[in-house]
């Protein structure tokens, strides 16, 4: 069943959405002007269309499942809003509602003969022994994917709307096939050639310049030996963690705490299940099979009687919350191997069969002690931090002075020098250094900041004191950091010039490159049969060898640089496509896709100036908020 319903996610629904629309997000995009915090109730308003509360949740909750798939049971809602996944569901939403509004301003529609027969001549929902549509596999595929039928079939309507609207723009893209074959014979032509790095052995010693030489040098490269502009500042913060080591608990109140959270602290029984599924209104089926279970007949081998592949037997794993609550009941009252009566749900009649059980347990409280000690300090303290911010606040509002309204609160004080952008905090282990190093450079000197809250609750207030600017430092005090910097400079230049000299001796004078490279005391590689990407390469042969292959004439040679190694290249074969008989329809797919892009954006393009487009962000907030603050 898993597998199948992991199948269906590729099947002609999700590809409508998932295919025509996810690109149509990508392009559409939300922004500043399309923002709206009115009284509206919806979280969007598209024309004459809406986004409701329900169906941004029921779409959510289906693209979490969709990432647990991925990343596993644990992945959950916060982490999905974390990654961008709520917001790419609005936008989606927002963008199926688009289409579909600029389809029924058209005129367009589809009628039920059509959806039922997009619908029924998906492969994913037909009986794999028959080949016809099956009912059953249908809901179950639904139910799986978190879709009530008319929410599906809605939305097969809606989608074949919109496809009617973008087919009639994309459907023309044509690409010329000699255009296509040409990019294939450039694409599939090969080279191959042979290559040895210089010696840098000999220019390891290199003699330290004169002064003058190298203060040219500290000019030339100024960026590298200017010291940026810093800042001199004075910061309070006031966190949670802080208050933490000056809270106690009692006895009591670590007792009350395990009694409220005891089901945190619970694992619950799981249970591995099996099931075979009739048909609603095939009792009596049910029933002769459940009895050749009791005679001893093989459970798969029954459920391949009655149709059933092994995918749609295999539930998995669930506990008693999991699993479908019709089920649950039954389910949880089997021993280990045992099969269940006939039970019967909206999908039909289940058998069902309990493989293994993996039992439940609790922690006691001298097990999870620390656990809930650490979390009483963490609420009282973060309880605390409302008042002391709102007492920190008032005072540093009153004109009190950073130090002295910190230490009435109990904020730590930190006097910072040097501070540089985007280098955290002078090297002072402060929680969200990087964004109160980012405020610190939105103020002038002298200025002081309000009281801010950084994303993991800290608050803080800064003052800057000084600011130095960015300037050169003076040759006198980084000449011991300029003479490295110059020496591996020249390096570099004496080694790609004799490189260059070595590859004109091979160009000029036909000199055989591995007698050169044997003078070098270096040894000649070979780079494979290589395309302009890499592809072929041999191992560990820099990208770059294949670069300088497709620039050079037959026989010739070049210096190139990767990294620190110096190489001498020389090309030695070419081997050039057939345009006759290259298969150039991959290549015309990507144009005709990469056309039809062009002519989406630019229609979607239009249809933004046409479709008022209102997104409501305090819905969101309020519909999401419970689930982040967890």
């Amino acid at each position: 069943m898993l597998a199948g319903i992991r199948t269906f996610s590729k099947s002609i629904f999700a590809k409508i959405i998932f295919g025509v629309i996810a690109l149509s997000f990508v392009i559409w995009g939300l922004n500043a002007s399309m923002l709206n915090l009115g009284t509206s109730r919806e979280v969007a308003e598209i024309g004459s269309q809406k986004v409701t509360p329900v169906e941004l949740d029921r779409a959510f909750q289906r693209s979490v499942q969709n990432m647990r798939n991925v990343f596993g049971p644990n992945f959950n809602q916060q982490q999905a809003i974390q990654m961008g996944l709520l917001n790419n569901t609005v936008q989606s939403l927002v963008s199926q509602k688009v289409l579909r509004e600029d389809a029924k301003v058209m005129g367009i529609g589809i009628s039920d003969d059509k959806v039922r027969d997009t619908i029924f001549a998906s492969e994913n929902f037909k009986d794999p022994t028959t080949g016809q549509f099956s009912r059953d596999r249908f809901l179950q595929a639904l139910y799986t994917a978190g879709y009530t039928e008319q929410e599906f079939i809605e939305g097969v309507r809606g989608d074949l709307m919109s496809q009617q609207v973008v087919g009639s723009l994309t459907g023309t893209a044509a690409v010329p096939e000699m255009m296509a074959k040409q990019i294939v014979t450039y694409r599939n032509e090969q080279r191959s050639g042979s290559f040895f790095a210089l010696n840098g052995a000999e220019f390891d010693d290199i003699a330290v310049a004169d002064d003058a030489t190298l203060r040219k040098f500290h000019e030339d490269n100024a960026a590298q030996f200017t010291a940026p502009e810093s800042r001199d500042v004075t910061l309070a913060t006031l966190s949670a963690a802080d208050l933490i080591p000056t809270i106690s608990v009692t006895e009591e109140e670590i007792a009350d705490s395990y009694k409220q959270r005891e089901a945190e602290f619970q694992t619950p029984e799981k249970r591995v299940v099996e099931q075979i599924l009739f048909a609603p209104g095939d009792e009596q089926s049910a029933h002769e099979a459940y009895k050749k279970l009791q005679e001893g007949a093989d459970f798969m081998a029954t459920a391949k009687e009655a149709g059933m592949d092994e995918g749609m037997v295999k539930l998995g794993e669930f506990t008693a919350n999991d699993i479908l609550p019709d089920l649950s009941a039954a389910t949880f009252a089997l021993p280990e191997g045992g099969y269940s009566e006939p039970v019967e749900t909206a999908l039909g009649w289940h058998i069902l069969h309990v493989t293994s059980i993996t039992p439940g347990s609790t922690q006691s409280l001298d097990e999870v002690r620390d656990t809930i000690v650490d979390g009483l300090k963490q609420f009282k303290a973060e309880d605390s931090i409302y008042d002391l911010a709102a007492k920190f606040d008032e005072e540093l509002g009153a004109g009190t002075p950073i130090e002295d309204a910190a230490r009435d609160v109990g904020a730590k004080t930190y006097k910072l020098s040097g501070v540089v952008r985007g280098e955290g905090l002078a090297g002072e282990n402060i929680d969200s250094a990087d964004e109160i190093n980012a405020k610190i450079f939105e103020l002038e000197n002298g200025e002081e900041s309000f009281l801010e809250e950084t994303g993991t609750g800290t608050r803080y207030v800064v003052r800057v004191e000084n600011i130095t600017p960015s300037a050169l430092r003076p040759f006198e005090d980084v000449r011991d950091d300029v003479i490295p910097a110059w020496k591996a400079d020249e390096r570099q230049k004496q080694m790609l010039a004799k490189a260059e000299e070595l590859a004109n001796t091979i160009n000029s004078n036909g000199a055989d490159l591995a007698a050169v490279a044997s003078e070098d005391g270096a040894e000649v590689m070979e780079s494979g049969l290589t395309k302009r990407t890499g592809q072929g390469l041999g191992d560990n042969v820099n990208p770059a060898v294949a670069a300088a292959l497709f620039t050079l004439e037959d026989g010739k040679a070049k210096a190139i640089q990767t990294g620190e190694d110096i190489l001498i290249v020389r090309l030695d074969n070419i081997k050039v496509a057939d345009a006759q008989t290259a298969d150039a329809s991959m290549v015309s797919n990507e144009l005709k896709s990469a056309i039809n892009e062009d002519i989406l954006s630019q229609y979607l393009g239009y249809l933004r100036d046409e479709i008022s487009v209102t997104v409501n962000n305090t819905v969101i907030n309020e519909l999401f908020a419970p689930t982040a603050a967890n």
